[in-house]
């Protein structure tokens, strides 16, 4: 398969990689490794602990984003609202509520301690 790449001016300035404040890291799948001054990736090089590690994390994250998709609000058409800027501004709502239960559900079924 052909690999794209997009020059960096092109990208969007909306996604989190511009969030993320200088010096902080995310970790993340190695497809993602080629962003080293924002990403942490598991490599080969890696002592045992840090891979046990990033494993944690990576647990962690896909608990957090099972607790999301059992809503099942992104994998369904959503069919409410009349014009298509209703149907996202009322799909933004419903997804931002979920988002709130699950974060709220934290303080009773926290995520396991890294």
């Amino acid at each position: 398969m052909e690999e794209k790449k997009q020059p960096k001016a092109e990208w969007n300035r909306n996604a989190l990689y511009w969030k993320l404040p200088p010096g902080k890291k995310v970790v993340a799948d190695s497809i993602y490794s080629s962003c080293p001054e924002k990403v942490m990736v598991k490599r080969d090089g890696h002592p045992d602990w840090v891979t046990e590690y990033l494993d944690q994390i990576q647990n962690r994250q896909e608990t957090y984003h099972e607790r999301l998709s059992n809503f099942n609000i992104l994998s369904a058409r959503f069919r409410h609202g009349k014009t298509s800027a209703d149907k996202m501004e009322l799909h933004r709502m419903a997804v931002d509520c979920v988002a709130f239960l699950v974060h709220h559900d934290l303080k009773y079924h926290p995520l396991m301690d890294i």
